[in-house]
Protein backbone atom coordinates (compact mmCIF):
# COMPACT_ATOMS: atom_id res chain seq x y z
CA UNK A 1 0.00 0.00 0.00
CA UNK A 2 1.65 3.05 -1.06
CA UNK A 3 1.54 6.48 0.54
CA UNK A 4 1.49 7.11 3.94
CA UNK A 5 -2.27 7.08 5.71
CA UNK A 6 -0.54 8.47 9.45
CA UNK A 7 0.04 12.12 7.55
CA UNK A 8 -3.77 12.90 7.94
CA UNK A 9 -4.25 11.01 11.69
CA UNK A 10 -5.08 12.64 14.79
CA UNK A 11 -5.67 11.00 17.95
CA UNK A 12 -7.19 13.66 19.56
CA UNK A 13 -10.57 12.98 18.91
CA UNK A 14 -11.79 10.18 16.27
CA UNK A 15 -15.68 11.04 14.94
CA UNK A 16 -16.70 7.32 13.99
CA UNK A 17 -19.15 7.37 10.74
CA UNK A 18 -22.06 4.97 10.74
CA UNK A 19 -25.81 4.42 9.05
CA UNK A 20 -28.73 5.95 10.95
CA UNK A 21 -29.94 4.39 14.03
CA UNK A 22 -26.74 2.88 15.70
CA UNK A 23 -26.32 6.37 17.90
CA UNK A 24 -22.64 6.13 18.01
CA UNK A 25 -21.51 9.16 15.44
CA UNK A 26 -20.97 12.67 16.38
CA UNK A 27 -23.92 14.38 15.50
CA UNK A 28 -25.57 18.13 15.31
CA UNK A 29 -29.00 18.51 16.60
CA UNK A 30 -31.21 21.57 14.97
CA UNK A 31 -32.46 24.31 16.61
CA UNK A 32 -36.74 24.19 17.39
CA UNK A 33 -38.04 26.93 14.85
CA UNK A 34 -40.62 27.96 16.87
CA UNK A 35 -39.55 26.70 21.00
CA UNK A 36 -35.83 27.92 19.58
CA UNK A 37 -34.70 25.01 21.81
CA UNK A 38 -32.07 22.43 20.64
CA UNK A 39 -33.56 18.99 19.75
CA UNK A 40 -31.85 16.04 21.49
CA UNK A 41 -33.03 12.33 20.50
CA UNK A 42 -31.44 10.28 23.34
CA UNK A 43 -28.18 12.09 24.46
CA UNK A 44 -25.23 9.45 24.01
CA UNK A 45 -22.46 11.03 25.44
CA UNK A 46 -21.20 13.54 28.53
CA UNK A 47 -21.04 16.71 26.25
CA UNK A 48 -24.83 15.84 24.40
CA UNK A 49 -26.13 15.50 27.44
CA UNK A 50 -24.23 18.97 28.48
CA UNK A 51 -26.08 20.36 25.41
CA UNK A 52 -29.61 19.00 26.21
CA UNK A 53 -29.52 20.20 30.47
CA UNK A 54 -28.54 23.75 28.75
CA UNK A 55 -30.88 23.44 25.37
CA UNK A 56 -33.34 26.23 26.77
CA UNK A 57 -30.62 28.54 27.07
CA UNK A 58 -30.07 28.83 22.67
CA UNK A 59 -33.62 30.30 22.81
CA UNK A 60 -33.31 33.58 20.73
CA UNK A 61 -30.20 32.87 18.92
CA UNK A 62 -30.60 33.84 15.72
CA UNK A 63 -27.95 33.38 12.62
CA UNK A 64 -28.01 33.77 9.30
CA UNK A 65 -27.36 31.97 6.28
CA UNK A 66 -25.22 33.30 3.64
CA UNK A 67 -24.97 31.98 -0.05
CA UNK A 68 -23.11 32.53 -3.55
CA UNK A 69 -22.89 31.19 -6.57
CA UNK A 70 -18.86 30.00 -7.47
CA UNK A 71 -17.83 28.17 -10.64
CA UNK A 72 -18.20 25.01 -9.13
CA UNK A 73 -21.38 25.62 -7.96
CA UNK A 74 -23.14 27.03 -4.57
CA UNK A 75 -21.45 27.81 -1.46
CA UNK A 76 -22.71 28.68 1.57
CA UNK A 77 -21.62 30.05 4.97
CA UNK A 78 -22.98 30.87 8.52
CA UNK A 79 -22.87 34.53 9.85
CA UNK A 80 -23.95 35.72 13.53
CA UNK A 81 -24.62 38.68 15.04
CA UNK A 82 -22.29 40.98 16.80
CA UNK A 83 -24.32 44.65 17.22
CA UNK A 84 -27.33 46.31 16.01
CA UNK A 85 -26.64 49.94 16.11
CA UNK A 86 -29.99 51.52 15.68
CA UNK A 87 -30.73 52.90 12.64
CA UNK A 88 -27.95 50.95 10.59
CA UNK A 89 -28.74 47.70 10.61
CA UNK A 90 -27.01 44.44 12.04
CA UNK A 91 -23.23 43.93 12.02
CA UNK A 92 -22.73 39.97 11.21
CA UNK A 93 -19.16 38.09 11.80
CA UNK A 94 -18.02 34.85 9.87
CA UNK A 95 -15.20 33.80 8.42
CA UNK A 96 -13.27 35.80 6.07
CA UNK A 97 -13.45 33.54 3.26
CA UNK A 98 -17.77 33.75 3.35
CA UNK A 99 -17.31 37.26 3.09
CA UNK A 100 -14.82 37.44 0.28
CA UNK A 101 -16.22 34.90 -2.57
CA UNK A 102 -14.63 35.03 -5.79
CA UNK A 103 -17.83 35.48 -7.43
CA UNK A 104 -19.53 38.02 -5.44
CA UNK A 105 -19.64 40.88 -7.78
CA UNK A 106 -21.80 38.18 -9.88
CA UNK A 107 -24.70 36.94 -7.27
CA UNK A 108 -24.95 36.83 -3.57
CA UNK A 109 -27.93 36.05 -1.41
CA UNK A 110 -27.70 36.64 2.12
CA UNK A 111 -30.60 34.39 4.02
CA UNK A 112 -32.11 35.24 7.87
CA UNK A 113 -32.37 31.79 8.23
CA UNK A 114 -33.72 30.14 5.82
CA UNK A 115 -35.84 33.16 4.46
CA UNK A 116 -34.08 36.00 2.01
CA UNK A 117 -32.95 39.46 3.25
CA UNK A 118 -33.40 42.10 1.83
CA UNK A 119 -30.12 43.39 1.96
CA UNK A 120 -27.55 46.22 0.36
CA UNK A 121 -25.43 43.37 -0.51
CA UNK A 122 -27.33 42.65 -3.21
CA UNK A 123 -25.24 42.26 -6.23
CA UNK A 124 -22.44 45.31 -4.94
CA UNK A 125 -19.23 44.24 -2.78
CA UNK A 126 -18.98 47.90 -2.05
CA UNK A 127 -21.17 48.15 1.09
CA UNK A 128 -19.79 45.28 2.73
CA UNK A 129 -17.77 46.31 6.43
CA UNK A 130 -14.77 43.81 5.68
CA UNK A 131 -11.88 44.15 7.76
CA UNK A 132 -9.05 45.40 5.86
CA UNK A 133 -6.01 43.19 7.35
CA UNK A 134 -3.40 45.55 5.48
CA UNK A 135 -4.06 48.00 7.94
CA UNK A 136 -3.80 45.31 10.55
CA UNK A 137 -0.38 44.05 9.78
CA UNK A 138 0.98 47.46 10.44
CA UNK A 139 4.11 47.21 8.38
CA UNK A 140 4.92 43.36 10.00
CA UNK A 141 6.56 40.21 8.35
CA UNK A 142 3.70 38.44 7.07
CA UNK A 143 5.27 35.23 8.07
CA UNK A 144 5.30 36.20 11.73
CA UNK A 145 1.78 36.42 11.71
CA UNK A 146 1.65 32.30 10.83
CA UNK A 147 0.33 30.20 13.27
CA UNK A 148 1.22 26.33 14.55
CA UNK A 149 -1.87 23.57 14.70
CA UNK A 150 -1.64 22.34 17.95
CA UNK A 151 -1.84 18.65 16.98
CA UNK A 152 0.37 19.24 14.32
CA UNK A 153 3.44 21.26 15.80
CA UNK A 154 5.52 20.72 12.63
CA UNK A 155 3.15 21.79 10.11
CA UNK A 156 2.31 25.30 9.15
CA UNK A 157 -1.21 26.70 7.99
CA UNK A 158 -0.69 27.22 4.31
CA UNK A 159 0.38 30.56 2.60
CA UNK A 160 -2.83 30.97 1.65
CA UNK A 161 -4.18 30.65 4.98
CA UNK A 162 -1.66 32.99 7.32
CA UNK A 163 -4.15 35.87 7.75
CA UNK A 164 -7.28 35.25 10.16
CA UNK A 165 -10.00 34.32 7.95
CA UNK A 166 -13.07 36.33 9.60
CA UNK A 167 -14.71 39.59 9.09
CA UNK A 168 -17.78 41.86 9.39
CA UNK A 169 -20.30 42.84 7.16
CA UNK A 170 -23.28 45.11 7.72
CA UNK A 171 -27.05 44.14 6.00
CA UNK A 172 -30.32 45.54 6.67
CA UNK A 173 -32.47 44.24 9.99
CA UNK A 174 -34.05 41.62 9.77
CA UNK A 175 -37.75 41.26 10.73
CA UNK A 176 -38.42 39.34 13.48
CA UNK A 177 -37.77 41.40 16.45
CA UNK A 178 -34.78 41.13 18.26
CA UNK A 179 -31.99 38.55 18.48
CA UNK A 180 -29.44 37.78 20.83
CA UNK A 181 -25.31 39.41 19.65
CA UNK A 182 -22.88 37.39 20.88
CA UNK A 183 -19.84 38.73 22.85
CA UNK A 184 -16.21 37.73 22.83
CA UNK A 185 -15.49 36.04 26.00
CA UNK A 186 -12.43 36.99 28.65
CA UNK A 187 -11.95 33.24 29.14
CA UNK A 188 -9.16 31.31 27.06
CA UNK A 189 -10.02 27.82 26.54
CA UNK A 190 -7.86 24.93 27.18
CA UNK A 191 -7.87 21.03 25.92
CA UNK A 192 -10.87 19.30 27.23
CA UNK A 193 -13.21 22.24 27.74
CA UNK A 194 -17.24 21.46 26.11
CA UNK A 195 -17.68 23.58 23.32
CA UNK A 196 -20.69 23.54 20.52
CA UNK A 197 -20.46 25.10 17.27
CA UNK A 198 -23.26 26.81 15.64
CA UNK A 199 -24.37 26.95 11.90
CA UNK A 200 -26.56 26.36 8.54
CA UNK A 201 -25.52 23.26 7.33
CA UNK A 202 -25.43 23.03 2.72
CA UNK A 203 -26.96 19.67 1.16
CA UNK A 204 -24.07 17.88 1.03
CA UNK A 205 -22.28 16.94 -2.26
CA UNK A 206 -20.68 14.01 -4.17
CA UNK A 207 -17.14 16.02 -3.98
CA UNK A 208 -17.44 16.27 -0.21
CA UNK A 209 -18.77 12.74 0.26
CA UNK A 210 -15.86 11.46 -1.53
CA UNK A 211 -13.18 13.31 0.67
CA UNK A 212 -14.45 13.83 3.85
CA UNK A 213 -16.54 10.59 4.25
CA UNK A 214 -13.39 7.95 3.46
CA UNK A 215 -11.54 6.01 6.13
CA UNK A 216 -8.62 4.21 6.56
CA UNK A 217 -10.76 1.11 5.96
CA UNK A 218 -11.84 1.94 2.87
CA UNK A 219 -7.95 3.16 1.48
CA UNK A 220 -6.98 -0.68 2.40
CA UNK A 221 -9.64 -2.38 1.00
CA UNK A 222 -9.18 -0.45 -2.74
CA UNK A 223 -5.49 -0.84 -2.18
CA UNK A 224 -5.91 -4.20 -2.14
CA UNK A 225 -8.13 -4.58 -5.01
CA UNK A 226 -6.18 -2.46 -7.07
CA UNK A 227 -3.33 -4.63 -6.23
CA UNK A 228 -5.13 -7.33 -7.24
CA UNK A 229 -5.39 -5.84 -10.79
CA UNK A 230 -1.71 -4.66 -10.70
CA UNK A 231 -2.94 -1.25 -10.62
CA UNK A 232 -1.43 1.71 -7.64
CA UNK A 233 -3.60 3.24 -5.84
CA UNK A 234 -2.72 7.17 -5.26
CA UNK A 235 -1.36 8.25 -2.44
CA UNK A 236 -4.29 8.56 0.83
CA UNK A 237 -4.12 12.37 0.85
CA UNK A 238 -4.89 12.20 -3.21
CA UNK A 239 -7.46 9.50 -3.11
CA UNK A 240 -10.77 9.79 -3.00
CA UNK A 241 -14.17 7.37 -2.14
CA UNK A 242 -16.23 6.06 -4.83
CA UNK A 243 -18.85 8.14 -5.54
CA UNK A 244 -21.92 6.16 -5.47
CA UNK A 245 -20.51 4.76 -2.04
CA UNK A 246 -20.18 8.38 -0.72
CA UNK A 247 -23.79 9.76 -1.76
CA UNK A 248 -24.98 6.79 0.25
CA UNK A 249 -23.24 7.42 3.25
CA UNK A 250 -23.90 11.10 2.41
CA UNK A 251 -27.78 10.78 2.29
CA UNK A 252 -27.32 8.08 5.73
CA UNK A 253 -26.29 11.53 7.80
CA UNK A 254 -28.58 13.86 6.29
CA UNK A 255 -31.65 14.28 8.33
CA UNK A 256 -30.28 12.51 11.14
CA UNK A 257 -26.05 13.88 11.61
CA UNK A 258 -27.02 16.67 9.58
CA UNK A 259 -29.52 18.90 8.79
CA UNK A 260 -29.02 20.99 5.12
CA UNK A 261 -30.82 24.18 5.39
CA UNK A 262 -31.55 24.22 9.15
CA UNK A 263 -29.47 25.74 12.29
CA UNK A 264 -27.93 23.76 14.56
CA UNK A 265 -25.63 23.25 17.30
CA UNK A 266 -22.59 20.90 17.00
CA UNK A 267 -21.05 19.40 20.84
CA UNK A 268 -17.72 18.65 21.09
CA UNK A 269 -14.37 19.43 22.76
CA UNK A 270 -11.28 21.70 22.62
CA UNK A 271 -8.81 19.70 21.36
CA UNK A 272 -6.09 21.67 20.93
CA UNK A 273 -5.73 25.46 22.12
CA UNK A 274 -3.53 28.55 21.72
CA UNK A 275 -3.84 32.16 21.60
CA UNK A 276 -4.91 32.29 17.98
CA UNK A 277 -6.15 28.48 17.04
CA UNK A 278 -8.36 26.37 18.50
CA UNK A 279 -8.70 23.12 17.47
CA UNK A 280 -12.31 21.27 18.44
CA UNK A 281 -14.02 17.87 17.85
CA UNK A 282 -17.29 19.46 16.90
CA UNK A 283 -18.44 17.78 13.51
CA UNK A 284 -19.12 20.31 11.06
CA UNK A 285 -20.60 20.48 7.55
CA UNK A 286 -20.56 22.43 4.47
CA UNK A 287 -21.68 25.90 5.58
CA UNK A 288 -20.74 25.73 9.20
CA UNK A 289 -17.70 28.00 7.84
CA UNK A 290 -18.09 31.33 9.60
CA UNK A 291 -20.10 29.95 12.94
CA UNK A 292 -19.21 30.87 16.23
CA UNK A 293 -17.57 28.66 18.86
CA UNK A 294 -19.72 29.37 21.78
CA UNK A 295 -19.36 27.56 25.43
CA UNK A 296 -22.24 25.02 25.95
CA UNK A 297 -23.75 26.74 28.99
CA UNK A 298 -23.72 30.30 27.80
CA UNK A 299 -24.06 29.83 24.67
CA UNK A 300 -24.05 33.83 23.62
CA UNK A 301 -20.52 34.25 24.78
CA UNK A 302 -17.98 33.87 21.66
CA UNK A 303 -14.75 31.70 22.34
CA UNK A 304 -13.72 31.38 18.48
CA UNK A 305 -15.09 31.72 14.65
CA UNK A 306 -14.86 27.86 13.30
CA UNK A 307 -13.35 28.37 9.71
CA UNK A 308 -12.28 25.02 8.41
CA UNK A 309 -12.59 21.30 8.71
CA UNK A 310 -9.62 18.82 8.35
CA UNK A 311 -9.76 16.71 5.22
CA UNK A 312 -11.72 13.38 7.00
CA UNK A 313 -15.37 13.90 8.34
CA UNK A 314 -13.51 11.93 11.71
CA UNK A 315 -10.33 14.30 12.25
CA UNK A 316 -10.71 17.82 14.25
CA UNK A 317 -11.63 21.43 12.89
CA UNK A 318 -10.42 24.73 13.77
CA UNK A 319 -11.37 28.28 14.32
CA UNK A 320 -9.43 31.43 15.01
CA UNK A 321 -10.00 32.73 18.48
CA UNK A 322 -11.55 35.61 19.88
CA UNK A 323 -7.70 36.70 21.48
CA UNK A 324 -5.83 36.29 18.21
CA UNK A 325 -4.36 39.73 18.32
CA UNK A 326 -5.43 40.50 15.11
CA UNK A 327 -8.99 39.39 16.31
CA UNK A 328 -8.69 41.83 19.13
CA UNK A 329 -7.79 44.40 16.88
CA UNK A 330 -10.11 43.61 14.18
CA UNK A 331 -13.20 43.81 16.95
CA UNK A 332 -11.72 47.40 18.63
CA UNK A 333 -12.18 48.95 14.59
CA UNK A 334 -15.20 47.45 13.64
CA UNK A 335 -17.35 46.04 16.60
CA UNK A 336 -17.28 48.26 19.08
CA UNK A 337 -17.92 51.75 17.81
CA UNK A 338 -21.41 49.63 16.59
CA UNK A 339 -22.02 47.98 19.90
CA UNK A 340 -21.87 50.66 21.97
CA UNK A 341 -24.71 52.22 19.30
CA UNK A 342 -26.77 49.39 20.20
CA UNK A 343 -29.73 49.88 22.38
CA UNK A 344 -29.51 48.65 25.75
CA UNK A 345 -32.28 46.56 25.09
CA UNK A 346 -30.19 44.11 23.53
CA UNK A 347 -27.63 44.40 25.84
CA UNK A 348 -27.82 42.85 29.34
CA UNK A 349 -25.63 44.33 32.46
CA UNK A 350 -24.28 40.60 32.18
CA UNK A 351 -23.19 41.43 28.72
CA UNK A 352 -21.77 44.21 29.09
CA UNK A 353 -19.26 42.68 32.19
CA UNK A 354 -18.67 39.79 29.83
CA UNK A 355 -17.83 42.42 27.16
CA UNK A 356 -15.60 44.57 29.78
CA UNK A 357 -13.63 41.13 30.79
CA UNK A 358 -13.10 40.64 27.63
CA UNK A 359 -11.25 44.19 26.61
CA UNK A 360 -9.67 44.33 29.92
CA UNK A 361 -7.96 40.96 29.30
CA UNK A 362 -6.88 42.14 26.18
CA UNK A 363 -6.08 45.62 26.96
CA UNK A 364 -2.67 45.00 25.61
CA UNK A 365 -3.97 44.83 21.68
CA UNK A 366 -6.29 48.01 22.29
CA UNK A 367 -5.34 51.10 20.44
CA UNK A 368 -7.65 52.79 22.82
CA UNK A 369 -7.57 51.84 25.89
CA UNK A 370 -10.51 54.24 26.74
CA UNK A 371 -13.02 51.89 25.47
CA UNK A 372 -13.23 49.99 28.59
CA UNK A 373 -14.58 52.93 30.55
CA UNK A 374 -17.11 53.92 27.75
CA UNK A 375 -17.85 49.63 28.88
CA UNK A 376 -17.65 49.92 32.33
CA UNK A 377 -20.34 52.59 32.29
CA UNK A 378 -22.61 50.41 30.67
CA UNK A 379 -22.04 47.23 33.21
Amino acid sequence: MEGNWDMLKQAAAEKPIVTKGTGTYKRTFPVDHITGKVLIRCAASDNEVLLEQNSGKYTGIKLMRGMWEEPTGHRSGTFFPVAAPAGVGVLWGSAGHCLMPASVQQKWQCGYGTDVLPSSLSTRPVPRAIVDLGWLTAGRNVSELAEHIPSQPSQRIGEAEVLPDFGFMVTKAPEGGQMQLFIPSARKLVDGDAVCVLGFAHRLTAEWAKMFLRTEADYEQAANENELLGHQLPAPEDWRLDENLALRRALDLEDDVCYPSRLVVSPGLVAGASQRIIEHTCSTFPGMSGGPGVDVQTPWQLMFVHTRADTDFRRNNYGYSVHHPLFVKAYEREVLPRLLATSSDMLSKEMMRCLHGYLDANKDQLADQGVLHQVEKRC
